[in-house]
Order: structure tokens, then sequence, then C-alpha cells
């Protein structure tokens, strides 16, 4: 790749550890086991390995409550495993990235346990007296249910947990904190890390004064001081002092930074403009489609093909015009599985699987892989709530079950959205536990393994799922066009079809992707060109300009010039 473009062209495979492959029997994912499995992710076409937290932890958020920045859980190995798995994954030509979980700590960690006591490093994290009322110094309500601010006897104050009450935010208005960011940082590069996906970096710096959020007619407090939570008035600051600290030193270092509430490019301008201070963030429009304004994620809205193409769409569109580059995501740990959101996953999951990947692998960005996704993986059929292991969900279920409501409803909510779907192990093969691990998996298989796994698939590379992306894969590296060309929508008023080319100077590629489960006749509007990629068989004598479009089809055309 060109030096300049690398982070641009690169394809990042992210690996949920506790989930990914288990060598010890503990039922739990592993270091070697990504070690074991990084030829796997080469032959795919993955550039780069992301690692969800690894760190030490009391895993009440799954690792995204840290108690050690410089030490590796015991469930996932050893520093001298990560070592080895690092070099490897260098000697066989991937880079690895780390999560960066520095807006909050463990309550366990050692800054903390300081701070609570009164002690040297209280103000490295963010403490308030009482209202006027005797009661928590604003409205806000936390990420997993409840006040944001806990009460501490000892120091007769709150203290500010954006997420569970578990998770203190560190206060990022105080300069140590920041330098001992900066020394995090630099320990994992001179080790050899890669780069950073940085957890909710927009949400380090808070609406000045922390003032009430306005109260709406919604039933939840959930997005109470949403506004005020993330993008406060310092974090493009923040993030310059970390380039100019840190990342400049390390020329090739990747960044993304995980942005909720920013709603379009203009909020992420500053914060990646020509790649600096970083490259892309993580926005969320999205993958907030389904969900009823201010209320949590399990309460479903129906959604229009014309809403999704004015979000994906329109951050391509004014990411190109102003100096801004995209990160291209469908699923990750904290959603559900794509196929039954946005497409199909029972009779036409083949289909889905195949269209989605078209349509995820063409945009204007970098490529961002979840595990499994590469399979068609899919959402559980069902969940019981003692087979639940995530912190949101549980909490909505009790909510739920303590106001007598549907707890039959709630389990279909969790089945529908909860993060938990996509933290299944990873299927292997046809074997027990599906070839995760030998032993007791610390959360469910889901009950297809037989039939969808990566062994199966391997066999039949010309008609397998994995077959495709990996041919998918090729094709975006052989056709850079797919990569830098010029974005535009096609037909943007249509509610069946989400279209849109990429043009270089070599040539005009045209995507064309059906949303519906019906066949459906579109016509072109444009000269297509040649069909350079289906995920159906399509005739060769093929030319009327109304394409016959069948359920969830996917083509992508070339053009030369």
């Amino acid at each position: 790749m060109e030096e300049s473009n690398w982070w641009r062209e690169s394809v990042v495979y992210q690996v949920y550890t506790a989930s990914f492959q288990d060598t010890t029997g503990n039922g739990q994912g592993d270091l070697n086991g990504i070690t074991s499995k990084l030829p796997y992710l080469k032959q795919l076409g993955v550039d780069i390995v992301w690692l969800c937290p690894i760190y030490a932890s009391p895993m009440v958020d799954m690792g995204y409550d840290i108690s050690d920045y410089r030490a590796i859980h015991p469930d996932f190995g050893t520093m001298d495993d990560w070592e080895r798995m690092i070099d490897e994954a260098h000697r066989t030509g991937l880079k690895v990235i780390m999560d960066l979980v520095v807006n909050h700590t463990s309550d366990q960690h050692e800054w903390f346990q300081d701070a609570k006591d009164g002690e040297a490093k209280k103000d490295w994290y963010v403490w308030r007296d009482k209202n006027e009322d005797g009661k928590e110094p604003n409205n806000w309500g936390a990420i997993f249910g409840g006040s944001c601010w806990e009460w501490s006897d000892k120091l007769q104050q709150y203290y500010l947990h954006v997420f569970d009450v578990s998770q203190p935010d560190l206060n990022w208005e105080n300069p140590a904190v920041r330098e001992a960011v900066w020394d995090v940082m630099r320990f994992w590069l001179d080790k050899g890390c890669d780069g950073f996906r940085m957890d909710v970096i927009n949400c380090i710096s808070k609406a000045t004064g922390f003032p009430d959020a306005p109260v709406t007619d919604v039933t939840s407090p959930y997005q109470y001081g949403l506004i005020h939570r993330f993008n406060g008035p310092n974090v493009a600051e923040y993030l310059h002092e970390m380039h100019d600290r840190v990342l400049r030193y390390y020329p090739n270092t990747f960044t993304v930074g995980e942005a909720p509430g920013v709603k379009n490019a203009e909020q992420a301008l500053p914060l990646i403009k020509n790649g600096t201070p970083l490259q892309m963030l993580f926005h969320f429009e999205h993958m907030y489609i389904d969900h009823q304004p201010g209320e949590p994620c399990f309460n479903y809205r129906p959604w229009k093909l014309t809403e999704l193409k004015d979000i994906l769409g329109k951050f391509m569109e004014d990411n190109q015009s102003c100096g801004g580059w995209d990160s291209l995501y469908l699923e990750n740990h904290d959603q559900p599985r794509i196929l039954g959101r946005w497409a199909n996953d029972n009779i036409h999951r083949d289909a889905s699987a195949r269209m989605l990947a078209i349509f995820h692998a063409t945009g204007r960005g970098t490529l961002f892989l979840y595990q499994g996704q590469e399979i068609g993986m899919a959402n559980p059929s069902s969940w019981t709530f003692d087979e639940l292991r995530d912190l949101e969900e549980i909490q909505y279920y009790e909510t739920v079950k303590a106001k007598g409501g549907d707890l039959e409803d709630a389990l279909k909510q969790i089945q529908r959205i909860g993060r938990d779907n996509s933290r299944t192990p990873m299927q292997w093969n046809a074997d027990a536990n599906s070839g995760f691990t030998s032993g007791t998996p610390w959360i469910k298989v889901n009950d297809d393994y037989k039939e969808w796994n990566v062994e199966s698939q391997l066999a039949s590379p010309d008609t397998s799922v994995l077959g495709f992306w990996t041919h998918l894969l090729k094709l975006r590296k052989q056709h850079k066009g797919l990569v830098h060309g010029h974005f535009e929508m096609v037909d943007y008023a249509n509610q069946s079809v989400y279209a849109y080319t990429r043009t270089d100077d070599a040539g005009q590629y045209l995507v064309v992707c059906s949303f519906s489960g019906e066949e459906i006749s579109w016509p072109c509007p444009i000269d297509k060109g040649s069909l350079l990629l289906g995920n159906y068989a399509h005739r060769e004598s093929e030319t009327d300009e109304t394409l016959k479009l069948k359920p969830f089809e996917g083509r992508l055309y070339h053009l030369e010039r």
C-alpha cells in the first residue's frame, strides 16, 4: 500500500477475545487462541487485527472496566503470550491495535482506590457536592441505568460514572490524568502495538458546569444528559494534545475513535480532518436507526431505507468534500448480528449475508469486519434470563421485572438487539462447542454452528459466504476506485434499492443493493457497465436496463473508461 493511504485501504478485523478461540479449556478465549488463527485472518484478506480489552479487569463490563492498563487479564494469558502474538502477527504481515479505554477506569484501579480515600489522586476523577435540594449534582442518567452519580459517605461527595457505577469517569481537565494516559499509550506502542481503537473518546470532555439536561416526555431517563456527557468543549483540544505528545512520534499508528452522539461530518471534522488528530471515527447514527428516540435500544421503531441513505450516504458525501474519512462497520461487540436486523437471517440468510457484504465493502471508508461476520453468523434464535451475560441486558430485564412488565417480550427484545448476540463463540467447526473450547463456554454457543462454521465454508470456497467475502476483499484491493473513488448516491428516493457509484480515473463502479424480501424491478438510471460481482447467478445475456432483482440481491458493476 502507498504509505499515505495504508490506513484507508486496510481491512480491520475485530476480535472479541473472550469468544474467539480458547486454548486452555477454561471456556474463555485467549491470546494464544488469537495467535493460532492469524494465518486464517491473513488468508481472508485482513490487514489489521483489533483486540477488544485484554487488560486486568474485574470484568463487570467484559473488560471495559480496567484495573491495570499495563497487565493482561489472566483468563486471556500473560504478557509473554501477548508478545508472542504481536511478533507472529508482524511476521505474518498483520498489524495489531488495542482498545484504549480512558474515559473511565474500574473502581478497582489503584488510581480510584487512592481517590475514594481522599488521597492525592482524588482530583483524577470527577467529584461534586450535593445540589441545593440535597440530591445528585444534576439529572444525568447512566448508560447502564440509574443516575450518573454515586455517593461517597467518606468524602461526602458524589463521583461521576457515565456508564456503570463500577466505572468512575476520569477527570481529563487534570493535566496529570492526560499525562498518565499518554504514558499508557507509549507503553503499548513501544511494545509493538500498531495503534488504538479509542473507546467513547468524545466522552472525555463534558458540558461546562455540568448543567441539568432537558427533561423530555420519554419514560426513561436513559438519554437525560446525553447531549452534555459527550462532545464537550475540550474534546478536540485533548485529542490534538494526544497527537502532539504521542501520536506524531509514532507516524504509522492507526487510530479510530468511538464517538456516540456525533451526528454528521461537520461535528466529526475537527477530530479527523486530513487524518489529524485521529484518522476516523465510529459514529452511531446508523446503529440507532431502529431505536425509539430518547429510549433504550430495546424499544424498537420501524425505519425507511432513505433514512439509512440520509445517514451513511450523507456522511460519505460530506466527508469527501471536507477532508474527512469514514469507518465502515455493520457489526461489533456492542451490536447484534446485522442479518436479521437489516435483511433476513432465515430463508434468505445466504443472500442477505452476501448482499450486505457488497454494501459494506464498497463504501467510502476503512473497512471493519467483526468476527463471524465473514461466515454469516446470526443472532441465536432465543435467550433465557439465565443465559444472559451482558450487564446492559440484565439490568434491562430486571427493570422490566421490577415494573411488572412483560418478561417474555423483554427476552424477545434482547434477542433482537442485545449485545450478547454478537458475543457468542466463534463458530470454527461442527465439533462440540463449535471448536471454540474443550471446556464449558462462558456464554452459550449458537445452535446453528454445525451448519454455519469456518471449516465447512473453507471446504466450499466457490459457494460459501466465507469464499464470497475472501473474493470481495481481493477485489477491493485490486480496484482502488472502490476505496478512494468519488462517492455519489443513485436514485436516492427509492425505498427498496440502495445504489451508489464510486468513480476514479480508471472508471466507474455501480453498487446496487436490494433491501427488499420480494423480487423487484429497478430501472437503472445510468450506464451500469459489466457485472463484476453478484450474490445470485446471472444470465450472461441480460441487457435490460430495468434490472430484475431477487430478494436481498446485491450487484457490483464496473464501467471502464
